[in-house]
């Protein structure tokens, strides 16, 4: 075990060594790089020079020249290695830092899915966000946008693209026809959509919805253990199925959290750059941490949408804890990115710059960590529902019988596909 970083996660998360953001579709992961400063002639070549200096695939780079793309997204479209990258990106700095540093962002705060049948349900909501505050809940079905049925609307992402009032219409998980008027608007997501405990037999079993790792998370992981510790929890299930990644400092204090004393000393993980930066690789561990549970294995429920820094959380306990994957395969994002903001041209650029392996150097799972046990995501049931199919899975195991579960992709609900950039990293209009 060479040169292990052990230090707590306020201080590595604070201190600038680990100080990670996320990816561009909402999935990752974000150390900060500071650069020195160097005459640029303007935008596109600063971002150009970044790539071919920090760019974890540089042996996949174009001969390009910057200044003949218009836009700043072209040319990042233009350098990125299409085979393997689905990430890297570019934003203002404004909308860059209101997300990641104080997880606000603008819409109506609701992820969607349509099911096989055609239905749009609601899949989540922000609790300060215009969906959230109007109560409505996941397992909602929309049926009626500004008293338009759905069938008859042409294009529903259009739909949500405005900034005037917009009437919703739904039929909740109780069978209640109602109607709710808003105007989508800035808002603070909450990155723990749910959790709670759950007496299995003699059992007391930890469940918690985790959607993004942002700042916020800090104070309510903070909750939510404290919580798991007063109840003596026995098992613990850690719901990441639309968690598309976010800060790799508080994907570490996840780990530490579920990881408990099995982990406490010992080397957690690597990260790996490209061949201009192996000085800058990291080996990070951890000396425990107070809230922290200890339980023999640990249950992720995982989606196509759980990717990035998701991914390095269950893949990190491999190498400690019996580990049970439910839901499906996830995405596939062994890597992450550093940001690079420029006052200067008001953009912070975000290109995939290293890779990610757990303590026994395993990663590369471009083609997603895969489940253990394949369920359907039953959009139809709300949160902490003990029926709905993927927790029940997991309930069915605790107790000790067989699983039967909705196993059939058929009926595999799909995202309402979003926007690329901020858009697509909240998961949410």
């Amino acid at each position: 075990m060479k040169n292990i970083k052990k230090r707590g996660l306020l201080s590595l998360f604070l201190s600038g060594v680990l100080l990670f953001g996320i990816s561009c579709s909402k999935e990752e992961v974000i150390p900060e790089i500071e650069l020195e400063e160097e005459l640029v002639e303007n935008s596109k070549t600063y971002i150009y020079d970044i790539f071919q200096d920090w760019y974890f695939w540089l042996d996949k780079l174009p001969e390009l020249d910057p200044n003949t793309y218009s836009t700043n997204e072209s040319l990042v479209g233009a350098l990125m290695y299409d085979e393997l990258d689905r990430w890297s990106f570019v934003t203002s700095l404004d909308a860059y830092r209101a997300l990641f540093e104080q997880a606000q962002t603008k819409g109506f705060g609701v992820g969607m899915a349509v099911t096989p049948d055609q239905k749009l349900m609601v899949k989540f909501t922000y609790k300060q966000s215009p969906m959230g505050l109007a109560g409505v809940d996941r397992g909602w079905e929309f049926i009626e946008i500004n008293d338009v049925p759905l069938q008859d609307i042409p294009d529903l992402g259009a739909t949500f693209d405005t900034d005037s009032e917009v009437k919703f219409t739904f039929v909740t998980t109780e069978n209640d026809t109602v109607s709710h008027s808003m105007t989508r608007t800035d808002y603070k997501m909450n990155t723990v959509l749910h959790w709670n405990v759950l007496a299995v037999g003699a059992k007391k079993v930890g469940y918690l919805v985790f959607e993004s790792f942002l700042e916020p998370s800090l104070k309510e992981l903070e909750d939510v253990f404290t919580d798991f510790q007063e109840e003596g929890i026995d098992e613990l299930i850690v719901d990441l199925r639309y968690n598309g990644g976010g800060n790799l400092g508080i994907a570490f204090l996840l780990e530490e959290l579920i990881g408990g004393s099995d982990i406490e000393k010992k080397l957690l993980g690597r990260i790996i750059y490209n061949e201009n930066h192996t000085d800058d690789n990291v080996d990070f561990g951890t000396e425990g941490n107070e809230l922290s549970v200890d339980v023999d294995r640990l249950f992720f429920i995982t989606t196509g949408a759980s990717a990035s820094a998701s991914e390095m959380v269950i893949n990190g306990m491999f190498p400690f804890k019996e580990v049970v994957t439910i839901g499906t395969t996830t995405a596939g994002k062994p890597v992450g990115m550093s940001v690079f903001q420029s006052e200067e041209y008001d953009i912070a650029l975000a290109p995939v710059t290293f890779k990610l392996l757990n303590a026994n150097d395993q990663g590369d799972y471009f083609n997603g960590i895969s489940a253990d046990y394949e369920v359907v995501d039953d959009i139809y049931r709300g949160w902490g529902n003990p029926e709905e199919a993927c927790l029940k899975a997991a309930l069915d195991i605790i107790r000790g019988n067989d699983v039967i579960a909705l196993k059939s992709m058929q009926l595999q609900p799909q995202g309402l596909p979003l926007k690329r950039g901020l858009q697509e990293i909240t998961g949410a209009y």
